[in-house]
Formats: structure tokens, sequence, C-alpha cells
């Protein structure tokens, strides 16, 4: 099995997870937790940071809010809450499409990317690891596939 594959099949467990987690939370999705975060904007940031690594990964500019994630000097915490403030009064119905076509498009990227950059270590992997998979877990309680590997 080549590393682009071991990769993806990871990604593929920790998106079952996830999107298990998330389905279970939809009764609560504009339920806000103690930090003020509902599962929704939780979701809405997991979309956003998939397009972050797909533009790492690919060069692929966000299809929203490009100008945010290009800004000089890059300030996380400015980004996170900008983009959620651009999230956080869209139909739940949006925010689970963009969060589907959010994780295609990581996959898709993934599928074309280098072979070596796949293993861990390597750079594709490196940012699955910070911004897609392994990122799940610190927002819904899922096991770290990416950890666990």
């Amino acid at each position: 099995m080549s590393h682009r594959d071991e990769l993806l099949a990871v990604m593929a467990r920790s998106w079952g997870d996830l999107a298990a987690a998330v389905a279970a939370a939809r009764a609560t999705f504009d339920r806000p937790d103690d930090d003020g975060w509902r599962p929704r904007d939780a979701v809405a940031h997991i979309a956003v940071w998939e397009r972050m690594a797909t533009r790492k990964i690919a060069g692929t500019p966000l299809p929203e809010g490009e100008e945010i994630a290009a800004r000089e000097p890059w300030n996380l915490d400015w980004f996170n809450e900008t983009m959620i403030e651009r999230w956080r009064t869209r139909p739940a119905a949006n925010v689970l499409a963009e969060f589907a076509a959010a994780h295609a498009a990581l996959v898709a990227a993934v599928e074309t990317a280098e072979d070596a950059s796949c293993a861990r270590g390597g750079t594709t992997w490196t940012t699955i690891e910070d911004d897609g998979a392994g990122h799940y877990a610190l927002h819904f309680p899922i096991p770290d596939a990416m950890a666990e590997r």
C-alpha cells in the first residue's frame, strides 16, 4: 500500500467518526457550550480548515475568504474569528454542505499529492495532521486516528 493510500485510509476512518459525531450533535447544533461555540460553529471551523489544508497541498484558493487567508502578517486567532463570524448566521444546511464539499476537495488534493509527501512527517501528512483529520478530535469527542498511526 502506498503512503498516499494509507493516508487516505486514515482520513476516511477519521471522517467516518467525525460524520457520526456531527450527526449525533444535530439535536444540539445551535446550543453553545461553555466557551460560546455551537456544534455548527465547530463544523464550519473544520470546513474552513479543510479548505486551508487543500490550499496548502494543492494551491487551491479558498472559495470564500481567500483575502483573509492571504493577509500578511498572518494572525491565526484573527483568521479563525473572522471566518467563524462569516459562517455564524448561515443556515445549518449551508454549513453542512460546505463541510462535505471542503472534505471532498481535500480528499481530491491528497489523491494527487506526491506519494512521499503523504508519508508520516511529509508535508501532506503534516498538513492533514494539523488542519484536517488530526484536527477533528479537538472539536468533537472522537478518536484521533492520526495520532493512533
